[in-house]
Parts: C-alpha cells; sequence; structure tokens
C-alpha cells in the first residue's frame, strides 16, 4: 500500500510560490488546465445530451451546438498555448518551444 502519512506537507510544497517568477508560468498553466476540464465536461455534457435526444430534433440540435462550442474552446485553448509557447521562446522567458520557462523579474 501507497505511503500517505505525508501528503499534507507535499501538497504545500508543491503550491507554495515564493517568487512572482514561479508564480507566473504555473498560473497560465493552471487556468489551461481548468479550462481544458472544464470544455472535456462541457463536450461529454453535450454528447450525453445528443444520445438521449430520443429523435427531437431541438434537443438534438442544441446538442450538436454544444459538442461545437466544446471543441471550439478545445481549439481555443489549444491555441493559446501554442502561442505562449510562441512567445517564450522567441522572447527568451524559455530555452525551447518544450522546455521550462526562466522568467527573470529584477528585484529592487
Amino acid at each position: 500500500m501507497a505511503n500517505l502519512t505525508n501528503i499534507d506537507s507535499q501538497a504545500r510544497n508543491y503550491f507554495k510560490y515564493s517568487t512572482v517568477d514561479k508564480f507566473l508560468p504555473n498560473l497560465l498553466q493552471i487556468a489551461l488546465a481548468i479550462g481544458a476540464i472544464i470544455t472535456f465536461m462541457y463536450l461529454i455534457w453535450g454528447g450525453i445530451n445528443y444520445v438521449i435526444s430520443g429523435g427531437n430534433q431541438d434537443r438534438a440540435k442544441t446538442a450538436k451546438e454544444m459538442i461545437t462550442n466544446a471543441l471550439t474552446g478545445l481549439i481555443i485553448l489549444a491555441s493559446v498555448w501554442i502561442i505562449w509557447r510562441l512567445i517564450a521562446y522567441f522572447t527568451g522567458i524559455s530555452d525551447s518551444i518544450s522546455g521550462p520557462f526562466k522568467l527573470l523579474i529584477p528585484s529592487p
């Protein structure tokens, strides 16, 4: 069985941001992850509504619109991520397209 006695301190260390340069890159990653989860849930909700529409054309049309909107949201989220990675690469915030960020903010 897994050792679950020290989860609290590990969670505190994970969510503890001591400087702004550690917080900003994670903020965008967290926002994109939450957006992706919400969008997938909306996609599943639209799929369930389509399945249970039972031949009702209005409900099927609404469900198709939900699915289309969810897929559009996923495309937008992917585009934001790609644009962010390209900006980070070309401005020197990141060493490579897939590498870690190294945001340097001068201290007073």
